[in-house]
């Protein structure tokens, strides 16, 4: 059997880090597949379904910035050339939409929501550009637009790794999607009340 990587913790002993690389791909391909079923323009989400997306996906992350920054990776053959199938470094782009509020004893209404920075994986763009390829994102909708960048860490690139993985789907290939953790400390700036359209004009003066 074709021995597995570090994916899932940098704990050898991982249950996850026991399975062959090949079965430690599937599970990811997998898991990656169904992440991608939550709309990148995100408003209100279950945090606890989000939990297992984390461990996995998330898990990905973390164990990759452990390993780097404790200089293991010569002890474990391959583990860059497996990084490189699916790291993004760079800008990053995310869309907060309005999420349904019910206030007791009221009638639910549409509000936009405060942001969440609960350390888990969301769904980002390596493109500001979100005036076409989004399907459900209107251009001229205000929304909330987080600028981010990965910094020392590193996102999922989700056209690049499911290239690898054997998963690519080319209709949702040009929203260029990111997987990264919603961590205030990588924010460039927040735009709130902002539409698409107004945010690809200051991105391209440079604001």
């Amino acid at each position: 059997m074709e021995e597995g990587l570090l994916l899932f913790d940098s704990n050898i002993e991982h249950p996850l880090n026991q399975l062959s690389l090949e079965n430690q791909k599937y599970i990811i391909s997998i898991t990656m597949h169904q992440f991608r079923e939550f709309p990148l323009c995100g408003g209100g989400y279950d945090e606890e379904e989000l939990r297992f997306y984390d461990g996995v996906l998330g898990g990905l992350i973390r164990t990759r910035d452990r390993i780097i920054e404790n200089n293991y990776i010569n002890l474990i053959p391959g583990y860059l050339d497996f990084c490189s199938k699916w790291e993004y470094h760079g800008d990053i782009y995310r869309v907060i939409d309005k999420a349904y509020v019910c206030p007791k004893n009221r009638e639910p209404y549409m509000r936009m929501p405060s942001i969440r920075w609960h350390g888990m994986v969301a769904s980002w763009s390596s493109s500001y550009d979100f005036t076409k390829g989004f399907n459900k994102i209107g251009t001229n909708t205000k929304y909330t637009i987080i600028h981010a960048n990965t910094g020392d860490s590193a996102g999922i690139d989700v056209n690049k790794f499911s290239q690898y993985l054997g998963s690519y789907n080319q209709y949702t290939a040009c929203e260029n999607e990111i997987i990264f953790p919603m961590k205030k400390g990588f924010v460039v700036k927040v735009y709130k009340n902002i539409t698409p359209t107004e945010f690809k004009s200051l991105m391209e003066r440079g604001k």
